[in-house]
């Protein structure tokens, strides 16, 4: 008995090892509705906490995931800063009808036993307008009369934020929205949105959140437990031959098409893993790997996807009706007049966190179509650029060098460590520049301040910046690969500004903040603009006071 005490005491001592350093991390999950088509956009807010209830400073991204028993049918990757995050994914138009799981997770929480994201996660209908597929047995079928007398669940009401405003409004008339802070300052996620759908029972409650927050954690075995301080750590294995060249000071740089400041150098881990610590790059976008001590002909990287794709667990089936189908016809149609209206060029960007690599360091452009135009990227040096020399050496090879006054006047010249970029792009073989076609450069940034990247510092760097993001286009040796990379996506509001253009406003959403700050004993009033149809509508505000206790109000009313 004593000895199987003592292993139970050392089995719970290992587990208590294995989680020290590792911190507690939940996510909430707002959205601005819960029910969608697919096709839709789900525009998200994230409330990151730690055991105590404040907001987790430690993780700087969070891995989304829309899950059914079926499996994974969207990922989205969004930022965090200080605790919150704020973005937008696609529901894929192939997605079933069905209930879904919108679960959010950290490095951290991905390394969890059991299943962290649960408390959290977000319970979202989509119905698929243009299929007849559906989620296997997770759809149920209910007549018009009985649909009709379901009745919209009561949202909990919590926190001293009261919503006042008409209950009646105007098709197309400006409407005036007040919140009043009759507490502490609060932190909050605001929607309106026509309601036109009995959306699933909510189960995510703020309160329940709160309490369920769990004081230590649990790592499986082998697990690390290592927040993702700064970004999004890109992980990759190198497969194939590997050439051993001990003077090789990096083993992989990672950079991404149209933005500079996305150069990473990576670190190795191991005898075929690499992994890049980024600053989280933001948006979709091409990214150009290229690995030193591959074999340019059999050697290639391979990169692992964050994704946990966990099993979905304690979701209700769908409901499906008749009676939904003039709500469904109405919200197609309202999908397609989206697209007309651009209603995303029409968002707010917010604050997120920046890769600093440029920041601060000056540097001078050179807008080409302000000088004589030369057709190939030698004369462009020799006749524009007085700061560079494009030169061969010895053994055939381009190499770029750079020209630097001083305080004191004093000229030198700079040949090692200068970074050559295309469209913010290394370019370690310098013939694809040289080869390339002149007239599709637009301008030419040179920055001549020593700067660091990773362990390694640099002279400076030249960037060529092609008019439509040719880079992608060259031709890169072997070792070098292209793909596409799901980004961090970018947080944005939407303020409810009317779209111009032709079309009826069939606007759905009618306003959107992901992170709207309160101030305590405060009145806080928005104005946006009723569409162009009738219905119902409404108001959802969700979050946490300064104090760490919940808030949560709902109001109802009627365009007519």
């Amino acid at each position: 008995m004593k000895r199987f005490l003592l292993i139970i005491l050392s089995l719970a001592a290992a587990l208590s090892a294995r989680a020290a350093g590792a911190p507690v991390e939940r996510i909430y999950v707002s959205t601005d509705r819960a029910v969608y088509i697919a096709g839709d956009a789900v525009w998200c807010s994230l409330f990151c906490l730690d055991e105590n209830g404040r907001y987790s400073n430690q993780s700087a991204v969070a891995y989304l995931e829309l899950v059914s028993t079926d499996g994974t049918a969207a990922t989205a990757k969004i930022g965090l800063l200080e605790g919150r995050g704020a973005g937008s994914f696609r529901i894929p138009v192939t997605t079933p009808t069905g209930n879904y799981r919108l679960v959010a997770y950290t490095a951290v929480n991905a390394e969890e036993e059991g299943a962290p994201w649960q408390a959290g996660s977000r319970l979202l209908s989509v119905f698929n307008t243009t299929s007849t597929a559906r989620i296997s047995n997770g759809v149920d079928l209910m007549d018009a009369g009985t649909y009709e007398r379901l009745e919209t669940p009561a949202a909990a009401r919590e926190g001293a934020v009261e919503l006042s405003m008409a209950a009646r409004q105007r098709r197309g008339a400006p409407v005036s929205l007040i919140l009043h802070n009759e507490g502490v300052a609060a932190d909050l996620s605001l929607s309106v949105y026509h309601d036109d759908l009995v959306p699933p029972t909510p189960e995510n409650d703020l309160e329940d959140f709160r309490k369920a927050l769990p004081t230590s954690i649990r790592l499986r075995p082998g697990a690390r437990g290592i927040p993702e301080y700064d970004g999004e750590v890109i992980s990759a294995r190198i497969r194939g031959t590997r050439i051993q060249n001990p003077e090789d000071q990096s083993v992989a740089t990672l950079s991404s098409a149209g933005a500079p400041s996305n150069l990473y150098i990576g670190r190795t881990e191991g005898d075929d893993r690499v992994s890049f610590y980024t600053s989280n790059i933001y948006g979709n976008r091409e990214i150009v790997c290229e690995v030193s001590q591959l074999d340019r002909r059999e050697g290639y990287i391979d990169f692992e996807s964050p994704f946990i794709r966990p099993e979905a667990e304690g979701i209700p089936n769908l409901v499906l009706s008749p009676a939904q189908k003039e709500a469904l016809t109405a919200r197609k149609a309202a999908l397609r007049a989206e697209k007309n209206l651009r209603i995303d060029t029409l968002t707010t960007f917010m604050t997120h966190r920046k890769d600093l690599l440029l920041d601060g360091l000056s540097y001078r452009r050179y807008h080409l179509d302000d000088y004589t135009r030369f057709p190939s990227v030698q004369e462009i040096v020799v006749e524009i650029l007085p700061e560079l020399r494009l030169l061969k050496n010895r053994n055939g090879q381009w190499s770029l060098e750079l020209f630097y006054t001083d305080a004191a006047n004093a000229r030198t010249i700079r040949s090692d460590y200068i970074l050559v970029m295309m469209d913010g792009v290394l370019l370690s073989n310098l013939d694809a520049l040289v080869s390339f076609d002149a007239m599709l450069l637009e301008d030419i940034d040179i920055y001549r301040q020593p700067f660091a990247c990773g362990a390694l510092v640099y002279n400076g760097l030249v960037n060529f910046i092609t008019k439509k993001n040719y880079v992608t286009a060259l031709q890169f040796p072997a070792n070098v690969r292209v793909l596409d990379f799901q980004g961090v996506a970018y947080p944005v509001a939407y303020g409810g500004a009317v779209p111009e253009g032709d079309g009826p406003d069939l606007r759905q959403l009618l306003y959107w903040h992901p992170a709207m700050k309160l101030e305590a004993q405060s009145d806080y009033r928005l104005e946006f603009r009723a569409p162009g149809y009738s219905g119902r509508f409404r108001v959802v505000a969700k979050g946490f006071a300064a104090d760490g206790k919940p808030v949560s109000r709902e109001f109802t009313f009627e365009v007519e």
